[in-house]
């Protein structure tokens, strides 16, 4: 029996607030508080995790949605490109997360400091934030999933997508998804860590479950993802951040340990 259809409908406190903004904007309150407590317990500067994190956030939040554009509705923008800059029209969670590279890499270039030790502290909590904006997708219903029998399906009204019947809601699946993901991201962080560390473990995890999710997307629907070469852009960048996850793990065995003490300790010497 699939699960009751439930919409979250708007709040009006003067100006309309939707149910989405409030969750994604409860997922980024949290996760900055949690980011700055676990920072400066580990000896790293308040003030620096805290611009690191406004970089972060200016950025993601732009990239999302332009690229969200590019990747999923390139024609939009050849035929209108200020649709660029219409930030409230769609956003896409890999827009995000290579806008937080970028925004990352800016602000270590800028600042002259280095980018893993404090985007290690982004990471170890990005899960518990990650399920705030995930709860949003739920509520909103914005990622439509394939016809299902499937207990977690979802029985959508009739009407509402052709072909009728319960789908699967992706939104919840990587709800579901990011709850083992951050217990064991939040075990592996509780010790200190060598610098990247807890990013590239991060990356590992989350990407074969985003490219496995991504297989269950509806393809029969108006305004279906795009794809390309049989795999959505969210597939191909889970590839990417794999690989990129494998590598900063690898890399992060020769980087210094940043500890609760905030004292960087080399890696042991190795004898022959």
């Amino acid at each position: 029996m699939p699960l009751p259809y439930f919409e979250a409908n708007e709040l009006h406190l003067g100006i309309p607030i939707h149910p989405f903004g409030m969750l994604v904007a409860g997922g980024v309150l949290v996760g900055s508080l949690l980011v700055v407590r676990r920072a400066t317990q580990r000896g790293l500067s308040r003030g620096k995790i805290e611009s690191f994190s406004s970089y972060i956030l200016v950025s993601s939040f732009l990239f999302a949605h332009v690229l969200d554009v590019l990747m999923y509705r390139p024609r939009d923008a050849l035929r209108n490109p200020l649709e660029l800059l219409m930030l409230w029209r769609g956003i896409s969670s890999y827009g995000g997360f290579v806008g937080c590279l970028l925004g990352a890499i800016a602000w270590s270039r800028l600042k002259k400091e280095p980018l893993f030790p404090y985007g290690d502290q982004i990471a170890a909590v990005f899960p518990i934030a990650w399920m705030f904006g995930r709860a949003g997708c739920t509520v909103a219903h914005d990622h439509v999933g394939r016809l299902s029998d499937s207990p977690l399906a979802i029985a959508f009204p009739d009407g509402l997508f052709h072909p009728p019947g319960p789908r699967l809601d992706l939104g919840l699946l990587e709800l579901l998804s990011m709850i083992p993901i951050a217990i064991v991201v939040h075990l592996w962080a509780k010790k200190p860590r060598r610098a990247g560390a807890i990013t590239g473990l991060l990356c590992v995890l989350y990407a074969p479950v985003r490219f496995g999710l991504d297989f269950l997307r509806a393809t029969d629907i108006s305004g279906a993802d795009a794809r390309y070469l049989h795999l959505t852009p969210a597939q191909w960048l889970s590839i990417a951040l794999l690989g990129a996850g494998v590598a900063l793990l690898r890399r992060s065995q020769s980087q210094p340990i940043v500890g609760r003490d905030a004292t960087p300790r080399p890696p042991a010497a190795t004898t022959s």
